[in-house]
């Protein structure tokens, strides 16, 4: 039902399919002295990882993620997992949406590839972007909507005390949402969401990543251009 997966996309945050095909059931493993997180973020995944954490003798220190992103909750699980136990964070191909937004900026040091891509398309936080069946009716339009914000401004709430714990700015998720960012998606209609550079990473608050053989220039093994990457200084466009 079309309502019903424009429902689960604003709750579980977009999924970048386009860009690679993910397992139906997320690996988690430890391999070579790293743990090791494959596919969608989600509380199963992550109660595996926590439980396999703790069997191990000899904690790890690094976790490596390949994700596209899922749920907001578990992401910020995730994160604040990651930002407790004081583990780094390495990404070699992509880590998007919930993945970008909780999980990697937790991390004490994060190490990517220089075409991995860490992507943003919004958060709880941002505006309210969603088209509803027009076979709904008034009533039903509403409730849904209703329903929807009320659990958006939960996870808002949620995700603005997050990003206080672990001392980056709210904004990280939702600032390419921006109207004043408008132009550079123009250029690049097909993007999915957007990046930041490394500068602009650390004025966010996001800092400590370093780049293997530098420069960073994700997606660049791939040939695609899935996100842009925007500058932090852009004025908002003035009100009409």
């Amino acid at each position: 039902m079309r309502t019903s997966a424009l429902y689960c996309s604003l709750l579980m945050g977009l999924s970048f399919s386009t860009l690679a095909a993910e397992v139906e059931t997320t690996q988690v493993f430890y391999s070579n002295g790293q743990l090791e997180y494959i596919g969608s973020v989600d509380s199963d995944a992550n109660q595996r990882l926590f439980t396999l954490y703790e069997k191990l003798a000899k904690k790890p220190t690094t976790l490596s993620i390949r994700s596209l992103g899922g749920d907001i909750n578990p992401g910020m699980e995730l994160g604040a997992w990651v930002h407790a136990h004081k583990l780094n964070v390495r990404v070699m191909e992509f880590c998007f949406s919930s993945c970008a937004n909780y999980v990697f900026p937790a991390a004490v040091k994060k190490t990517v590839s220089n075409f991995a891509m860490v992507g943003y398309h919004g958060g709880p936080g941002g505006p309210l972007q969603i088209g509803l069946d027009d076979a709904l009716t008034a009533a039903q339009r509403k409730a849904l909507l209703d329903d929807i914000e009320k659990r958006r401004v939960q996870s808002g709430r949620r995700e603005a005390e997050f990003y206080k714990t672990i001392s980056v700015r709210t904004d990280l998720s939702t600032l390419g949402q921006g109207d004043q960012y408008k132009p550079y998606y123009d250029k690049n209609p097909d993007a999915l969401g957007w990046t930041y550079s490394l500068d602009d990473f650390t004025r966010l608050g996001v800092r400590d990543i370093k780049v293997i053989n530098p420069p960073w220039k994700p997606g660049t093994a791939s040939g695609q251009t899935p996100v842009v990457t925007i500058p932090i200084d852009v004025k908002p466009a003035p009100a009409s």
